[in-house]
């Protein structure tokens, strides 16, 4: 320091060059009323020259340019450097930099900026004050390193900077000890006192911080309790009273347990739709479909028996089947007819056993998929079409989703701009975790529109006495082999079970009763039964399950498929700002 408060800074970077540079710079920040003279730039005992050229790039060897940039002075120096290790030393002088109060002067030199953007392993620095250091900190405290005062002289260490980081040397030194004050900037009043209570509420407050912090980590059972409610709590709330004010399904009264036929004339794809409140029609409702074609003669059926190769061929096994072919010509629904175009192109205009659909499908995979796409996005119309639904829910919860994620990335922003990244805030951190928390929400709250629809979508009036009767044929279908009452009349009914049985995917359960109590001249009539009324159900039925025709066909239609921390010690006090330091880089 000069006798007049200016203060002198010499600045040495040794640099390891690995390739050519031509330049180097260094940004010196400068508060209001702060001003730099005197630069100076030295290699080997040589000064360089001063000149205009401010540029970053190739300049003229030997010389240094000074440019003002708003509340930033820029020096650059020019050079040659290959692959070797040069050291420059930059000198100058800020004014007004430092505080004169009426019994000490402040000195709070930043000597090292923020603007460097890479890391350093260390740094020192060291300050020669008129008079006597009265106290000296490192500054901000969550930097590794220790100030040690001694006499005019106070030296500052410190290691493992991150990029970005600021370093700050402040020091109070007595007003008598300078002859001039022509250097500083002057406030009345006595600085001593005040000055060591903010360094000291500064440390006390990076301690308590320090202390939350590890209480976090010392009780994680705790603290992971803690995030898993600001993570979940929030959103069942909101999704609990979505459910019940607007999911929930209301009662009509209807106390039937079983209806012995269907209860209404909607059609066998359609009725699953209705009974899970909406979703994607699947390789069930499409089997049912098709049986239901057989059923009214668009295609004929007749039984007859396949070999089966078992055990890796080594072994065969004669099973019943089905002989596939066109029958008559009826208007169809939309997704009647994409069902038809799947089986027409199985087909191609002769005939084609049941057992054999799945393979025939896959080696026409490109073509049979996009009419399964139609099946469903007409199946999804049909169902939009018969009002049997309300979606209000969905809108709370996009309304709760979007506010908790634009809340959680708010807190998260405020959090992260000024994290320190080394000894961080408690307040960030709890902010870091309220935001992560309330995202976690937003998710939620997605999740469940995408997944669980009953949460937020339920039955019209009309729509939920329809499926309270299509629940009670379903149970129906499902008890049916162990129900004494009497079995269908007619052929008709019969046929019905099973292509609803197969759209509820309970087919074989309404094949196990027709084999108990279906009369053997109907099974012989039918068209879509092929299950033997003398044998079991392994020698029947069982061979061609109806439920590994559907995933057959599932699998069948599918899309093709497509290429393809560091702890240890701390500076003693905090906070601040303060000229010198800055950033600066090569070229």
């Amino acid at each position: 320091m000069q006798p007049d408060g200016s203060i002198g800074v010499s600045e040495r970077l040794e640099v390891a060059f690995s390739g050519d540079f031509h330049f180097g710079y260094r940004d010196i920040p400068l508060r209001a009323g702060e001003s730099l003279v005197n630069p100076l730039v030295v290699e080997r005992g040589v000064a360089y020259r001063r000149g205009n050229d401010t540029e970053l790039a190739p300049g003229t060897r030997g010389t240094f340019g000074v440019e003002r940039r708003g509340n930033t002075v820029r020096i650059v120096w020019y050079f040659d450097a290959e692959n070797q290790t040069r050291a420059f030393t930059i000198s100058y002088i800020l004014r007004g930099l430092a505080v004169a109060y009426d019994d000490v002067v402040d000195v709070n030199l930043k000597v090292w900026g923020d603007q460097w953007a890479e890391p350093l392993d260390r740094l020192v620095a060291v300050e020669t004050a008129p008079g006597k250091i009265l106290r000296a900190w490192g500054k901000p405290v969550w930097v590794r390193g220790d100030v040690e005062p001694i006499g005019t002289r106070a030296t500052l260490r410190a290691v493992a900077l991150p990029a970005h980081q600021f370093v700050e040397l402040r020091t109070l030194i007595p007003r008598a000890a300078f002859s001039a004050t022509t250097g500083m900037r002057l406030v009345r009043g006595k600085g001593f006192a005040r000055i060591v209570q903010e360094e000291r509420a500064d440390a006390e407050r990076y301690q308590r911080d320090h202390d939350r912090i590890q209480a976090l980590k010392e009780h994680p059972i705790r603290t992971g309790l803690v995030l898993l409610g600001l993570a979940t709590i929030p959103a069942l709330l909101v999704i609990l009273l979505v459910f019940w004010f607007m999911g929930r399904e209301r009662g009509t009264g209807y106390d039937r347990e079983y209806e012995q036929e269907p209860p209404t004339d909607t059609e066998p794809a359609l009725v699953p739709t209705l009974l899970r409140q909406g979703g994607e029609a699947g390789s069930y409702e499409f089997t049912a479909t098709l049986f239901d074609l057989i059923r009214q003669g668009v295609y004929t059926a007749v039984p007859t028996t396949t070999e089966r190769s078992i055990w890796g061929g080594l072994r065969h096994q004669t099973i019943s089947d089905l002989e596939i072919s066109a029958g008559d010509d009826r208007e169809l629904r939309a997704w009647e007819r994409d069902v038809a175009n799947v089986v027409d192109g199985v087909l191609d205009g002769g005939s084609e056993r049941l057992s054999n659909f799945r393979e025939n499908i896959e080696d026409e995979r490109a073509s049979m998929h996009p009419r399964f796409s139609s099946f469903k996005e007409h199946v999804a119309d049909e169902a939009g079409r018969l009002r049997w639904f309300r979606s209000n829910g969905a809108i709370p919860l996009v309304v709760a989703g979007v506010l908790f994620a634009l809340a959680g990335a708010l807190l998260v922003y405020l959090a992260v701009r000024h994290w320190r990244p080394v000894y961080p805030r408690y307040s960030d951190v709890v902010l870091v975790g309220i935001g992560a928390g309330l995202i976690a929400n937003a998710a939620l709250c997605f999740g469940t529109l995408l997944f669980n629809r009953r949460a937020w979508k339920r039955r019209t009036r009309a729509g939920q006495e329809e499926a309270e009767r299509w629940e009670a044929f379903r149970r129906y279908l499902s008890d049916f082999p162990r129900l004494q009452e009497a079995p269908p009349a007619t052929l008709a009914l019969w046929e019905r079970y099973l292509v609803y049985g197969i759209a509820f995917g309970i087919a074989e359960r309404v094949l196990q009763g027709a084999q108990l109590h279906m009369p053997e001249a109907l099974h012989e009539a039918s068209t879509i039964y092929w299950i033997s009324p003398h044998g079991d159900l392994g020698s029947g039925a069982s061979s061609l399950s109806i439920g590994d025709l559907a995933s057959g066909f599932g699998s069948a239609l599918a899309p093709p498929n497509s290429g393809g921390g560091g702890g240890g010690g701390g500076f003693s006090g905090g906070g601040g700002g303060g000229g010198g330091g800055g950033g600066g880089g090569f070229g």
